[in-house]
């Protein structure tokens, strides 16, 4: 691939995701019985990296895996999906991560990782890829790598023309220089709660869609241009901090029956319509169409949607009215 071609580039983690679907989601100390076990190739840079690939961009993933049976399994699938693999390294000592996720008869879910090689992945190694990086059209990396990681990753970003993405997924502290230079961070409603508390910011005092622009102008404050979150069934909430505005994209009314991968879907196609010149604003559509599709298939990165097959949704979504 030529890297003057536009490309989002991911960074972040790969999983083996072992899931099991049964009729509820057990309580503490419970046994539910009678659920049905699949495995499917997952973890959220994976999982971003097949929706942006799949949505017709060129895209480059950097990881690090295990030099396992897992991982030569990963490494397949992914050039299968046409995404540059070439700097996805192996770890001799460590196992690839491993997913643990069990999904109730909603789609809703509870997940368990044991991260292996992802956290191995140090800022040293990041740095031999710093022309791969600065040349990237757009970037997402996620919080499934170690925080030095990722501020190395932004650092050599903000010495290009690079779009940079931060999926705030697990959350965790996130230093207020770091958040600096970024320019789109796309966390989920609690997410989002959940930071600004983080950030120890002024006190939320509005309720629902309100305290969420709220939060969202407090991180605008420190230095985000961007700030979209995800609210699942209900959409997203875009905030702008130039122009100090808030516009919300409804979701579509779909069965949803498996919710995990749909955030990923979700920021996987936001890059890469962003790399193929739409707007923010079509860009979130775009997303959201995906992510409506996702959520109606089991597995993460076998339930991403093509590129027609967002079209098509992309158009039902442009009838309804942005509020």
């Amino acid at each position: 691939m030529s890297t003057k071609e536009p490309y989002v580039l991911i960074i972040g983690s790969s999983n083996i995701d072992m899931n099991i679907y049964s009729e509820r989601l057990p309580k503490k100390g419970e046994t539910v019985t009678g659920g049905t076990f699949k495995q499917f190739l997952g973890g959220k840079g994976a999982n971003q990296a097949v929706a942006s690939a799949r949505s017709g961009s060129k895209t480059i993933f950097i990881a690090k895996i295990g030099k396992d049976l897992f991982g030569d399994s990963m490494l397949s699938q992914l050039e299968k999906e046409g995404i540059n693999v070439n700097y996805i390294i192996r770890d001799e000592k460590e196992a690839s991560g491993i997913a643990f996720i069990m999904i109730d008869e909603n789609g809703e879910n509870m997940i368990s990782v044991a991260p292996g090689a992802n956290v191995k992945l140090k800022p040293s190694e990041i740095e031999k890829n710093e022309t791969i990086i600065k040349n990237a059209t757009s970037l997402i990396v996620q919080m499934e790598i170690p925080m030095e990681t990722i501020k190395k990753i932004f650092q050599i970003a903000s010495k290009g023309k690079v779009i940079k993405i931060l999926n705030p997924a697990p959350l965790k502290p996130i230093p207020q220089d770091l958040l600096a230079q970024i320019d789109i961070i796309v966390p989920n409603e609690g997410e989002l709660i959940r930071l600004h508390s983080l950030l120890n910011l002024n006190k939320l005092t509005e309720t629902q869609d309100n305290k969420i622009i709220q939060a969202s102008q407090n991180l605008a404050n420190l230095g985000l241009k961007t700030i979209i979150t995800t609210l699942g069934k209900k959409g997203s909430l875009i905030y702008k901090s130039e122009v100090a505005e808030a516009i919300k994209v409804p979701a579509l009314k779909v069965k949803a029956i498996d919710t995990v991968g749909a955030g990923d879907c979700f920021n996987g196609v936001l890059a890469s319509k962003l790399t193929q010149g739409e707007n923010i604003i079509s860009a979130v559509k775009y997303a959201t169409a995906a992510a409506s599709i996702a959520v109606t298939r089991k597995g993460a990165q076998k339930s991403m949607p093509s590129a027609m097959e967002i079209q098509e949704k992309y158009n039902e979504i442009t009838h309804h009215t942005i509020k």
